[in-house]
């Protein structure tokens, strides 16, 4: 069957480009591989309130709202940081992406699930797409243009020989019953030993429940394969006052693409979300970046469409579109993350103990952004020259509010 445009992977994301082209008039296919839209759920379910809004989602997802956190440095050393104002979402992932396939779906795209895009091949109308169902029967669709929006092992972009090396980080996480679901504070840990080059979490869902999880970009090697489990374990039983009579509900795994894909385009194609690493190299999230991708890939497929320009030129207008949308930020976290790579637990230690002061505690809740780490990152750089080194390499890339 023929659509003007093919989108792969039935995510927030792809749904979210996929209804906004559908909207502008164009025939569209969403082709998901799993049977059901938001399962298996593979992310926290933490977003801002920006997130929410630019998803046009409807607020009864939200299951709480966080107006701070606790963090938690080697040597029980503890910031805790409690503001007013809402700084975080946690909300039902599953309800959230089907609602945003919903919204796909009243545009007028198509949508086929359990269906794997595995072969695609450039036709004098575009793109061919193979497809095969769970018997492992073959469909074929052909294409004007090709989205791909379908995560960090991106079969697009693997095809197109334009997936850069990036680094991954590979998560394990749970839904569980914990009294300590009831509070309004996400729990951060920081530790070498406990989750190396990441960091482990609690955040809050209401109704006796949380989301725990923790994550290593060592992982997922042939002698570590079972790490993942085992660090969330070692989190567990590491702070057992926070994890009292805990029972998980549901394991979930994941991985976050983080680097900079200096080609999210080919000719008659596009790559939007984590196929694209549109995620935030300091917390991992997707969503905020994704979605405000996703507006400037929508966007330029609408112009393409319209044109009847597909070529490599003509879309190289998205990637100029969505690295001055988000790429500073992107690359402002990746310096960050580089210098966060290099530091000890001593030095975390440090800098958790000197940020627990009133002056710095006021400072981290009136500039702390979820979606905008730099804005808190450049006021950090006036602690002193210890703290400096946090820092160092990287300010010239900070943005300033």
């Amino acid at each position: 069957m023929n659509y003007d445009v093919i989108v792969v992977g039935g995510g927030p994301v792809g749904c979210a480009v996929a209804r906004d082209i559908a909207a502008a008039g164009y025939r569209v296919l969403v082709l998901e591989e799993h049977q059901e839209i938001g399962a298996p759920v593979q992310c926290a379910g933490l977003i801002s309130k920006r997130a929410l809004e630019i998803s046009r989602v409807p607020s009864t997802v939200v299951l709480n709202r966080l107006n701070g956190a606790v963090v938690y440095a080697p040597g029980e050393n503890i910031l805790r940081l409690e503001g007013k104002k809402v700084y975080a979402l946690v909300i039902d992932r599953r309800a959230f992406d089907r609602s945003l396939a919903e919204q796909a779906k009243y545009a007028g795209a198509e949508m086929i699930c359990g269906m794997r895009a595995v072969k695609f091949t450039y036709v004098p109308e575009g793109i061919l797409v193979e497809a095969k169902n769970g018997e492992g029967e073959s469909c074929f669709f052909s294409g004007r243009l090709l989205i791909g929006a379908d995560g960090h092992n991106s079969a697009v972009a693997r095809w197109l020989g334009i997936y850069q090396p990036l680094e991954k980080v590979f998560l394990y996480a749970a839904e569980v019953s914990l009294s300590e679901g009831n509070g309004r504070l996400a729990h951060i840990f920081l530790d070498r030993g406990l989750a190396p080059g990441w960091f482990g979490w609690i955040f809050p869902a209401g109704n006796d429940r949380a989301r725990v999880g923790i994550g290593s970009p060592l992982l997922g090697t042939e002698s570590k394969r079972e790490s993942p489990r085992l660090l969330f374990n070692q989190l567990v039983n590491r702070y057992p006052f926070l994890f009292r009579e805990m029972k998980v509900l549901q394991n979930t795994s994941g991985v976050i693409p983080i680097g900079f894909l200096r080609q999210a385009y080919a000719a008659h194609v596009l790559l939007v979300g984590d196929a694209a690493a549109h995620t935030k190299p300091v917390s991992g999230g997707g969503l905020y970046f994704g979605l405000r991708a996703g507006e400037d890939c929508a966007g330029t497929a609408i112009k393409a469409l319209r044109a009847r320009n597909f070529t490599l030129d003509f879309l190289s207008a998205y990637q100029e579109k969505w690295e001055a949308t988000i790429g500073q930020e992107i690359c402002c976290g990746l310096k960050h993350r580089e210098v966060f790579l290099e530091m000890k637990n001593e030095e975390i230690s440090l800098l958790v103990s000197f940020l627990n002061k009133p002056i710095w505690q006021k400072l981290i809740l009136k500039y702390s952004d979820l979606d905008y780490h730099s804005w808190l990152a450049a006021r950090l750089a006036f602690v002193p020259a210890w703290a400096s080194h946090f820092l160092s390499g990287g300010l010239k890339n900070l943005i300033k509010k």
